[in-house]
């Protein structure tokens, strides 16, 4: 387009000025111009493909000039974010009361109490509660305050305590056997032991895989665990463990295809030999044939299932990219300044901007009640769905994943959330809780029809700037236990006994994180593991048994 201006310019000189003393010089300058132009185009060309092949070297190299090394460790500001992500913890000087700091100590130690299992080799299984299977999701989830930095002198737990470092480095490192195992699969067996049906392995369950469903946020939830372990313990072995940054390398795969997930575009290479790779992902019940319903091209990477285990309406699961975008964002630090990857860093810095610039596009819609708010799923072709669910990554818990979100969007999403307006919204009274209001999960709406999850309190907890809404939510949970002192995946919001599961270490570990950032008195007692079977026994800190 310029050129060609250019050129309609010269042609209108040359008319007018056809007989001046300068216009044989004028054009022997042009004519010159466009041969220094052609030996250019010419040379430039040649050098093309290998200028293509150090791109991502050269943005590597861009992003290097940051010094991460020298930063503080738990205040760190740079082109990645904050860490830990900048929930409002306003202070932790609050007097809880006996009940909320008891529960908070049995909560907080339930995971290796009644869970865990250190294996041999280096490897920790941590199943989800009452169900004996490990979820990618729930095992992360469950021993994350032991990862956050609430502990003596503005560290975490697990800093101080050789013996909680052995079990969440076993569980990153079994938790990268089982990604290259199967990366579209979200759970998993501690052993192949188990005989399935042939329903069962119809919907792609086979030896250690318990459930095939793919879920965008699992590998979310291992990269954050990793990302916190390395905080906490930089030089720790199992960070440089090559089956640790193929597992990570995988999935950032498995997320640029999904990307394209409309044209059945799918992971290829080496890594990717399990038995259910080497084609698109189909899961039968989906929308298609397994495909799911219909998808456009914007960025965002596709999911078929929620944090919940419910298939999504439409493909993109908003938090869920969300929750990418923050993991990508610690890939890349991994990449630049532990395991010097330029090509990782790159795929990852170009998948995170490209998921982002998709959410800012199309996951925002304009209410007429709230106005602009982030939807929950979206198609990319112009539909939505607004909603949020209990389960984490939630809309909710934007500010508590890391998401740099826009704060008028995400006030006018959380007053969306919690109203009428939110068909998971539940408002009510008991005589264990008085009054109560908060939100739940389609998920278990046939056991409790008017389901609140403990959780999505905790959540709304934790994301908030108001003291008096923590304290106030913190009482709450610990009074919603329907008399067993555990909390549980959802109870009636007019009769808290009746719940469902009666055993669910991933809930126990929220409300353990939310009392930790308000009040320094616990833990306070010891803790045990459930089972050793490694025959290298480890000293534990101040609070092992």
């Amino acid at each position: 387009m310029a050129y060609g201006s250019v050129k309609r310019s010269l042609g209108r000189r040359r008319g007018v000025r056809k007989k001046a003393p300068g216009a044989a010089l004028i054009l022997i300058g042009f004519a010159a111009l466009i041969l220094v132009c052609t030996i250019c185009f010419y040379i430039g060309a040649g050098f093309y493909t290998s200028l293509l092949g150090h791109e991502r070297k050269r943005i590597a190299a861009d992003a290097r000039q940051d010094n991460f090394g020298g930063l503080r460790k738990w205040t760190r500001t740079s082109q990645f974010g904050i860490f830990p992500p900048n929930y409002p913890v306003v202070d932790r000087s609050h007097n809880l009361g006996e009940d909320s700091l008891a529960m908070c100590e049995r909560a907080l130690w339930h995971t290796l109490e009644t869970t865990t299992i250190v294996l041999p080799a280096g490897d920790t299984f941590i199943h989800t509660g009452d169900i004996d299977d490990l979820w990618l999701r729930d095992s992360a989830a469950q021993v994350h305050p032991l990862l956050v930095p609430f502990g003596d002198g503005g560290g975490s737990l697990v800093e101080s305590d050789p013996r909680l470092a052995r079990v969440i480095s076993g569980l990153i490192q079994r938790t990268a056997m089982y990604i290259r195992h199967d990366p579209y699969a979200n759970a998993f067996r501690i052993d192949d032991s188990y005989v399935f049906s042939a329903e069962q392995k119809r919907l792609g369950r086979h030896d250690l895989i318990s459930t095939w469903n793919y879920e965008l946020d699992s590998a979310c939830y291992y990269i954050r665990m990793i990302y916190y372990f390395y905080k906490s313990l930089p030089d720790h072995p199992v960070l440089k463990n090559p089956r640790v940054i193929e597992a990570i390398d995988i999935m950032v795969d498995v997320w640029i295809s999904e990307q394209e997930h409309e044209s059945d575009k799918y992971p290829t290479g080496p890594l990717f030999d399990c038995k259910n790779c080497g084609k698109p992902y189909r899961y039968p019940g989906l929308a298609r044939g397994g495909k799911g319903t219909e998808v456009g091209k914007v960025g965002m990477t596709w999911s078929g299932f929620r944090p919940s285990d419910d298939a999504c309406r439409y493909g993109y699961l908003v938090p869920a990219n969300m929750f990418a975008v923050v993991a990508l964002s610690y890939v890349e630090e991994l990449a630049q300044t532990l395991w010097n990857n330029d090509d990782l860093f790159a795929k990852a810095r170009s998948l995170r901007l490209a998921i982002d610039q998709g959410i800012n596009e199309h996951a925002i819609v304009d209410h007429p009640k709230y106005g602009k708010i982030y939807a929950y799923e979206v198609n990319g072709l112009g539909d939505y769905l607004l909603m949020d669910d209990a389960n984490v990554p939630s809309l909710m818990s934007i500010p508590y994943i890391g998401y740099n979100y826009i704060p008028e969007i995400y006030a006018n999403t959380r007053r969306f959330i919690l109203s009428t307006d939110n068909p998971t919204y539940q408002k009510g009274h008991n005589i264990e809780t008085g009054d109560i209001e908060g939100y739940g999960s389609p998920h278990m709406s046939l056991a409790v029809d008017k389901n609140i999850w403990p959780m999505s309190l905790a959540v709304q907890a934790l994301s908030s700037d108001d003291v008096d809404e923590k304290l106030r939510l913190v009482q709450k949970l610990t009074k919603a236990t329907g008399g067993t002192g555990w909390m549980h995946e959802s109870f009636d919001v007019s009769n808290p006994r009746k719940y469902t599961r009666s055993w669910f270490c991933w809930a126990d570990s929220l409300y353990a994180e939310l009392v930790m950032s308000l009040a320094k008195d616990c833990p306070s007692g010891k803790y045990h593991v459930m089972k050793w079977k490694d025959p290298n026994t480890v000293t534990g800190g101040k609070y092992a048994a």
